[in-house]
């Protein structure tokens, strides 16, 4: 078994104006699973993340707390806890927090790879 608890997680935290905390939970590099990683993005009130896409990944969130819209390649959704959503490889993505509360969604990379980056801001 592998446990991670996310409140224990050391995370990147971006700078405006794209302000965020981005944590790495699961990955090869930290805990040897195979076929994908998982972390949190944690969205204050009125922020957003920057528009970007992953070449050789998937990318999937699943929506825990607050509110907000997430856009894939010019498409819009509202975002809400419960909501799941899936971005192919290639797709220019950017999450946006509408609410006065945090936007908390999981983030899942499937096959694993784009998280790397986080990881090499958290161990400098």
């Amino acid at each position: 078994m592998k446990l991670v608890r996310s409140w224990e997680v050391e995370g990147v935290k971006v700078k405006p104006p794209y302000e965020r905390v981005l944590k790495v939970l699961m990955s090869p590099d930290t805990h040897g699973v195979g076929g994908l990683s998982i972390g949190i993005v944690i969205i204050p009130p009125g922020s957003k993340s920057d528009k970007h896409s992953h070449e050789d990944s998937e990318e999937y969130w699943i929506v825990v707390d607050g509110r907000g819209e997430i856009e894939v390649d010019r498409e819009r959704a509202k975002l809400e806890p419960g909501v799941v959503v899936y971005a192919p490889p290639g797709a220019e993505h950017q999450l946006f927090n509408t609410s006065q509360e945090p936007l908390k969604a999981y983030y899942i990379f499937a096959p694993p790879g784009p998280e790397k980056e986080m990881l090499k801001r958290v161990r400098r």
